[in-house]
């Protein structure tokens, strides 16, 4: 007799990108009846220092059932850990361990999302440079980050413009998954069309519509626009050839 498939303890991910409302998605999917999710906010399983590519699925299935209730009945269960977008090495781990995962990806402008970024450090003490200093010295300090997975590297605290390079991200993303394992979404959607844009992730997950999650409060981020218009001015234009290439990748997934 054949051994039953295996059955991953995962079956979609929130990937991406941070502060782009990744946090509100993982609250209001908790609420569905189907759906359940990580009870640990972010999980981060395959960023972790100590995550080694020598796992075995069943072994990453170890280090995720820790972090689920016990089951109520949920048709789906997911996680939330922003980072397995940027993180390029990340996407062929997760394919690895179901190649029939789901993806969801959330993006906003990215300059705003460089400055909520850069206002989140600086709220956590991890950094003291003016926005202005922190954005011209943001590539040496990642040049100088030896490893991207250490919990403090630069790569996870100071990479405010790297990270809104988009274009690339989704590419890696789809070069180890169809595309329709990957669903993109703005964020701006999220806040101004929450009953339509929480329709699409029900679909796109394959529980029932018909659920209706209150919008509740969404985080307010920093915007920064009106303190910083000269900065922001010119990471704009910093982003110009980045845009072409998001509509070259496709219309929609270029962030309003």
């Amino acid at each position: 007799m054949s051994a039953e498939p295996r059955q991953p303890c995962v079956d979609f991910v929130i990937a991406g990108a941070q502060k782009c409302g990744t946090t509100a998605l993982a609250r209001f999917l908790s609420q569905h009846p189907e759906i359940g999710m990580a009870t640990s906010g972010e999980a981060h399983v395959f960023d972790a220092p100590g995550y080694s590519r020598d796992w075995s699925p069943e072994r990453i299935d170890e280090r995720y059932r820790r972090l689920f209730e016990p089951c109520a009945g949920e048709r789906v269960r997911g996680e939330s850990t922003p980072i397995y977008l940027f993180l390029p090495e990340v996407a062929a781990e997760l394919a690895r361990y179901n190649p029939a995962l789901r993806l969801i990806v959330l993006l906003r402008d990215p300059v705003e999302r460089a400055i909520s970024h850069y206002y989140m450090e600086r709220a956590r003490g991890r950094e003291q440079r003016p926005l202005w200093a922190a954005l011209l010295g943001e590539p040496f300090r990642l040049r100088s980050s030896r490893d991207a997975r250490a919990w403090r590297s630069p790569m996870r605290t100071h990479s405010y413009r790297r990270r809104g390079l988009y274009s690339r991200q989704l590419r890696n993303l789809y070069r180890h998954f169809e595309r329709d394992q990957v669903l993109v979404l703005r964020q701006p959607d999220l806040r101004e069309r929450h009953d339509e844009t929480l329709r699409r992730v029900f679909a796109f997950l394959g529980v029932s519509e018909e659920v209706r999650v209150p919008p509740g409060m969404h985080n307010e981020s920093e915007r920064g626009g009106k303190r910083h218009r000269l900065v922001s001015s010119l990471l704009r234009l910093s982003y110009l050839r980045e845009r072409a290439r998001m509509r070259a990748l496709s219309p929609f997934t270029a962030p309003s």
